[in-house]
């Protein structure tokens, strides 16, 4: 039988191999997004649906092909559908697969099945490489050191699109992160990072994702659910008489929910910058794109200084037919 470190690194292969012939890294690194596996499975033409599963997470069938459960979020759709795809790509053969594959490489326990492995090493390599990491960090100033903190971790992973344990799990692997940090990351309730994010701001519940925005989120495709909640923290010139306009944030049906000034006095005097920290939901708000710009006000085609601009798909789980499949079609 393979030994598990073997099954381990035939997935890793695997998914660096796709990874090169499909140009993954300058795809994501040009349009800001995650890697869309969905997509990636009905380019290859393998056939995928969405379904309520009994017990299951997906299952792979070299025919009829993909079956991805509806009742899990978004981030564990992802996750099954690159197992899936792993599987299809290694030519493996039936697999139906429980929720015991989220946890499985980190197991220690003697009894494995190496299919099963190099389809969970392929899913945390092609979905969360490591030169993904390094993309958001040199965006966001991130370091190394930086991710000790689960707050950065957590917003590593909404920009991957995967959940916050999967994307520990991936530093781990790719030795970003020591074992002992890896435990406390663990131990910490995406709870209350989500209550030190909104600071007085309660949700309905907690199961919705909060985004943490920056002028370095520029350009960045947000996938997520018309549940979530936007932290958008931005410098402004306010001393020097530029403003953020956020009639854009209103205009595309988002509610804002805080919009206060963190300003240090001195620095305002001296035209310097202060913080502007807005707080927003979707809304009614599932698909657009918003554009908010640092101007002058009174200067009506003055540039902006700086800008953050997003689109979003905040449509959330999958469903029936994947949306990929759905918009090869309307592109044919």
């Amino acid at each position: 039988m393979k030994s598990k470190r073997n099954a381990v690194l035939e997935g890793a292969k695997a998914a660096a191999d796709l990874h090169r012939e499909l140009k993954l890294r300058n795809h994501v690194q040009s349009h800001r997004s995650s890697i869309d596996v969905f997509g990636i499975i009905v380019q290859r033409r393998i056939p995928l649906l969405f379904r309520p599963l009994d017990g299951l997470l997906g299952a792979y069938l070299p025919e009829p092909g993909i079956i991805v459960t509806t009742q899990r979020p978004l981030s564990i759709q992802r996750w099954t559908g690159a197992h899936e795809l792993g599987h299809a790509v290694m030519h493996h053969r039936v697999s139906l697969d429980d929720e015991s594959m989220l946890n499985r490489l980190a197991s220690r326990l003697p009894h494995y099945e190496p299919t099963e492995i190099a389809a969970d090493s392929f899913a945390t390599h092609f979905l969360l490489p490591k030169w993904l990491f390094a993309l958001q960090a040199e965006r966001h100033g991130w370091s190394r050191k930086d991710l000790v903190d689960p707050v950065i971790v957590y917003q590593m992973g909404l920009r991957a699109g995967a959940s916050y344990r999967a994307t520990c799990m991936a530093l781990a692997r790719h030795n970003l992160v020591a074992e002992n940090t890896l435990t406390s990351l663990l131990q910490v309730e995406l709870k209350t990072l989500k209550r030190q994010l909104l600071a007085g701001y309660e949700l309905e519940n907690w199961h919705p994702d909060v985004w943490l925005l920056t002028e370095a989120d520029e350009g960045t495709v947000i996938e997520g659910d018309s549940s979530d909640a936007f932290i958008m923290r931005l410098r402004e010139h306010s001393g020097s008489g530029y403003l953020w306009d956020i009639g854009d944030l209103r205009a595309g049906g988002f509610v804002v929910f805080r919009d206060q000034r963190n300003d240090n006095g001195s620095e305002l005097e001296m035209g310097g910058a202060g913080e502007r920290e807005l707080g927003a939901r979707p809304g009614d708000s599932r698909l657009g794109r918003i554009d908010l710009r640092q101007v002058r006000p009174w200067q009506e085609n003055g540039e902006p200084i700086s800008r953050l601009s997003f689109t979003f798909d905040l449509r959330g789980k999958e469903r029936g037919r994947p949306r990929a499949e759905r918009r090869s079609l309307v592109a044919a």
